[in-house]
């Protein structure tokens, strides 16, 4: 797999990797299988190489998220400080990566990861020259190197289902250093009245069947130790998403 991935980099004109990105993939256990929900449901976002090239336009992000994307992303991106080390556990459409990546600043340590090799590739794209920049293929239920300042996890837990939301929530959990954070952003239940409730509410039928359980439940409530956060929570546009902090306690 070493020696696929340089040789992709190098035809994608990226020179040569950091040294820390070359070294974690020297380590890298092989690719996990995808999972069948991830083929089912998402192959025509995620999987297909030309969709994933064709779903990462600034356009697009703002159409899927109504013209939030850069509040949401201020959101995530006031939560980090320059220096520290920050664990994403999946690949994400937009300007997010390179904008955390340049929060954290080149003395600290920006970890991408993702299941999918053509996620990686995307992101090596963006950041991988980058000396803060290190990604890995992982399954986000085991994915992490230690204990990190935030864990940052971007509009993912909508798109899995329920027993992935909590495998996923407790070893990000696992994964925080004391004092440090634990943030999710993605969506939550919009106002009663919000004009936007009843299309949203179609476009989770038809093409995220996992999201709409976030209406009901906290994302705290994913984490078994939750006792050992203490949590804070802001809605943005109506309700329709939320940022959820937990910092360790110690």
């Amino acid at each position: 797999m070493n020696a696929s991935v340089d040789i992709r980099i190098k035809k994608d004109g990226l020179g040569a990797v950091t040294a820390r990105t070359a070294a974690w993939s020297e380590a890298a256990a092989p690719a996990p299988k995808l999972p069948d929900y991830l083929v089912d449901v998402y192959t025509w976002a995620y999987v297909a190489p030309k969709m994933v090239e064709l779903l990462d336009r600034e356009i697009v992000v703002a159409t899927i998220l109504w013209c939030q994307q850069n509040k949401l992303m201020r959101a995530a991106r006031d939560e980090l400080e320059p220096g520290s080390r920050v664990l994403q556990p999946a690949a994400v459409y937009g300007k997010l990566v390179s904008h955390l990546a340049a929060k954290i600043g080149p003395e600290g340590e920006y970890h991408v990861s993702d299941i999918q090799q053509v996620q990686i590739d995307h992101v090596n794209r963006k950041i991988g020259t980058l000396p803060q920049a290190r990604t890995e293929i992982s399954d986000a239920r085991t994915t992490g190197d230690g204990l990190y300042d935030t864990v940052c996890c971007y509009f993912l837990m909508h798109e899995v289902p329920e027993d992935y939301k909590r495998d996923i929530a407790n070893n990000l959990a696992r994964h925080v250093k004391p004092g440090g954070k634990l943030m999710f952003v993605d969506y939550h239940e919009p106002a009663v009245l919000h004009p936007m409730r009843p299309i949203i509410w179609l476009v989770f039928n038809w093409l995220e069947p996992f999201a709409k359980v976030l209406w009901r439940r906290e994302l705290k409530e994913y984490v078994d130790d939750a006792s050992e956060f203490e949590w804070r929570k802001e809605t943005f546009f109506g309700g329709l998403y939320q940022k959820v902090v937990g910092v360790r306690r110690g």
